[in-house]
């Protein structure tokens, strides 16, 4: 992903959202280890997200709430990354996060690798997912 524009129930009003545009931190860390034949995934996402919108009369300078918006950014995107993930292993037995390159270094051969059959036992990944979403206000808002 490159950038994208993502948006989240709001903190202090479950009536309204809050738009964020999202663009990755190059520091996002992804490992899998086998444990017992099947893949533990270990990703820890890191992104950059600043406030595109706002209720009318809200503060996100007040206090805690950018912090609480903040908590909650990382638990809402924590949650829609989990489901992502077990969805594409699970339902569809897709590797299309592509973690099969960090899987590889597990196996000692080529030929270990391939009688794996990462594809197949992939449906059977467990996922240890961190987020960690830095929000900053926005020039809109400023």
């Amino acid at each position: 992903m490159e950038e994208c524009i993502f948006s989240i129930p709001s903190p202090f009003n479950e009536d309204f959202s809050i738009d964020l545009f999202i663009t990755p931190d190059r520091s996002t860390k992804n490992k899998v280890k086998i444990v017992n034949g099947s893949p533990y995934i270990f990703t820890d996402v890191k992104l950059n997200a600043r406030i595109l919108s706002a209720t009318k009369n809200s503060n996100y300078f007040e206090g805690n709430n950018l912090e609480s918006i903040e908590d909650y950014a990382n638990s809402y995107v924590k949650s829609e990354l989990e489901n992502y993930l077990y969805k594409t292993s699970k339902n569809y037995k897709s590797d299309i996060a592509l973690f099969g390159r960090y899987a590889v270094g597990n196996f000692k051969t080529w030929d270990e690798w391939m009688s794996y059959d990462w594809l197949d036992n992939y449906s059977n990944s467990f996922f240890n997912v961190k987020v960690n979403v830095d929000v900053i206000s926005s020039y809109l808002i400023s």
